[in-house]
Formats: C-alpha cells, sequence, structure tokens
C-alpha cells in the first residue's frame, strides 16, 4: 500500500495565529489538507537601523541565531508602495516586519523577515534556514468537516509546543506545513523463483480481497499520520511513537484485515526547496517511510501493542499470519 504526498501549504505560527485571507487556491489546498507537520526553524528577523528606501528599492539586513551565534545578510529588492502607501519603516523590536503606511501613519501592508529570506532565496544555499526539524504530526480530518488550519487553532498541542519552544528555543520559530495526500495505490510483485508461496485460489482470492475492499478517507489518513510519526519519531508525539497502531486507534482494523505485505508511506517537501527531519531521521526533501509486513517477526510486532510492563497484546480483530505471496 503506497501512499504519497501532493499540494501542500506552508506558514508560520505567528502568521497562522494572526488569521488572515487566502487567494482561491489556497483556500482550497487548505481545504484538502489534513495532514500536518509542526516544524521548528531559526526566527529570523530585521537588524536595527538597517532599513533604507529610495527610487522603490528597499534595503534591509536580516538575522538569526543558532544556539546564540549571530548570523545575518544583507538583501536589496525592489518594492513599490501598493494601496496608498507612502512609507516604510521596521516593527517594533525584534523587528520581525517591514510596515508599509499611508501618510497618516495607518499601516497599509506588512511584510515578514522570514517571507524576504525565503522570497530571496537565502535558504537555498543555507541549511540551517532551509532544515526544518519536525517536532509533532497530526491529522486534522475529523468528519471530514474541518481543514487543517480551522483544527489546529484550538489545538492544546500546538500551544504547549510554542509555549516549550519559546522557553527551550528563544531563537526558534514554529512553522506549521500541511499536505494533501493523492488516492493510494497498491504495488504488487511476484517472485518465480519462491518455493513456498501459495499458488491456488487462496492467492487469487487474497489479492482480489485487497483490490475490491478500498480503504476510506479516514482510513487513508489514519495510516498516513501513524506512518509518518513511526518514521520521525517526534519528540511531542505522545501517541503513536515506538507503539504504532494501538489499541487507540481501532479504525484501522479494517486496514489490517485487508492482509496487505508492507505500507509505504512517502512526503515530498522538494517543491517547497525545504527539507524536514528529526533526532533519528536526516535532513531530506523526500521521505519514504516503509513498514515490512512479509517478515513474521516484523509482521508480529506490528499488530502487538506493548502494556507499558513488558508484556503485549494483540489488537482484537488483527489477523498475525505472514501473508506468503
Amino acid at each position: 500500500m503506497n501512499l504519497f504526498s501532493a499540494r501542500w501549504l506552508m506558514t508560520s505560527a505567528s502568521q497562522f495565529m494572526t488569521g488572515g485571507t487566502m487567494g482561491a487556491n489556497e483556500q482550497d489546498a487548505a481545504n484538502n489538507c489534513h495532514i500536518y507537520l509542526i516544524c521548528k526553524s531559526p526566527a529570523i528577523s530585521f537588524s536595527k537601523d538597517s532599513l533604507t528606501y529610495e527610487s522603490g528599492k528597499l534595503s534591509v539586513t536580516t538575522n538569526y541565531r543558532v544556539e546564540g551565534e549571530f548570523r545575518e545578510q544583507e538583501f536589496l529588492f525592489e518594492f513599490p508602495l501598493l494601496d496608498g502607501a507612502t512609507h516604510v519603516k521596521l516593527s517594533k523590536y525584534p523587528h520581525k516586519e517591514i510596515l508599509t503606511l499611508d501618510s497618516a501613519g495607518t499601516e497599509v501592508r506588512h511584510l515578514p523577515a522570514n517571507i524576504v529570506a525565503m522570497g530571496m532565496g537565502w535558504h537555498l544555499k543555507n541549511s540551517e534556514l532551509r532544515n526544518l526539524e519536525v517536532l509533532y504530526i497530526g491529522q486534522a480530518f475529523g468528519d471530514g468537516s474541518r481543514t487543517a488550519f480551522e483544527r489546529l487553532k484550538s489545538h492544546s498541542t500546538l500551544q504547549k509546543i510554542l509555549a516549550q519552544a519559546q522557553y527551550e528555543s528563544p531563537d526558534s520559530e514554529i512553522q506549521i506545513l500541511t499536505f494533501e495526500y493523492a488516492p493510494y495505490r497498491i504495488i504488487h510483485q511476484m517472485d518465480g523463483r519462491a518455493g513456498n508461496v501459495i499458488s491456488d485460489y487462496r492467492d487469487l482470492n487474497r489479492f482480489r480481497r485487497i483490490r475490491d475492499n478500498h480503504l476510506s478517507k479516514y482510513e487513508q489518513i489514519c495510516l498516513i499520520e501513524a506512518g509518518l510519526i513511526r518514521y520521525f519519531q517526534p519528540r511531542y508525539n505522545a501517541m503513536y511513537k515506538d507503539n504504532f497502531p494501538n489499541d487507540k486507534h481501532k479504525i484501522l482494523e479494517g486496514c489490517y484485515n485487508l492482509d496487505f505485505s508492507g505500507l509505504i508511506v512517502e512526503i515530498n517537501t522538494e517543491e517547497l526547496r525545504f527539507s524536514i527531519f528529526s533526532e533519528t531521521v536526516n535532513p531530506r526533501d523526500h521521505h519514504i517511510c516503509q513498514i515490512d509486513l512479509h517478515d513474521p517477526e516484523k509482521r508480529w510486532g506490528f499488530f502487538h501493542c506493548g502494556r507499558g510492563d513488558g508484556t503485549f497484546f494483540k489488537i482484537p480483530g488483527v489477523i498475525t499470519r505472514s501473508p506468503k505471496c
């Protein structure tokens, strides 16, 4: 069973929490993105007194810190004043935005420092900015009536991460990535040299069960979420971490009974021009999470959950035999 990402959206937590409107294409993507990643990156600001504006061109210096070490870069770019704006200035400390104002001093537009850095491609030559650390993975499917962004607005884990990140990593900021996933694919292979396979009607019946019993969208999202959590092992995920699947997610029982031999969950950020990583996974822009269910021992571990005292239980209704084809 192969599940792979398609459209995506990315925003900083600070921009997300302040609200705003989206374009039609972005809104359509938001309505269909049901997997989200909460990530961490260096917090980018503008250097005080670095902004100058002349003849439609803006010059400004951006900066960030990594473990207290200071980095900065100067940028010069075209910056037309729109919607009645007459002048520009930096926002108050920590100077994270460029503000445009009209003649009365009313704010017209704002441009965050991280957007400037991204738009100028600073992160393309700088792995410290390009690599986003995955802190939490979740789904916002629910009953299908809320988007990922709507669910996140009241998400207690996001509030916890924001608070802890501010305390533990004051030089960092939270980024939110949401992904839409395409309908799953079934990948099948045959080994003509294998001598212990089932080659009669049972083999064909098994393939038909997998082919004809389609996974619901919710079942697909559950598999994606659990597979990615098992792969990245984010520090804030306690539900699935090291223990996928478990008895709290019986929606997956129907998936298990399809008797597929492996699960492949892919997530691609190449188009974003960012890489993602965790404490256990190196930075890449294309990650492939593979869960082998063909080996009997691995299959046993997949279908059993730890009680926390060294003993295990089998999830009710789940087959534990090893597939032979």
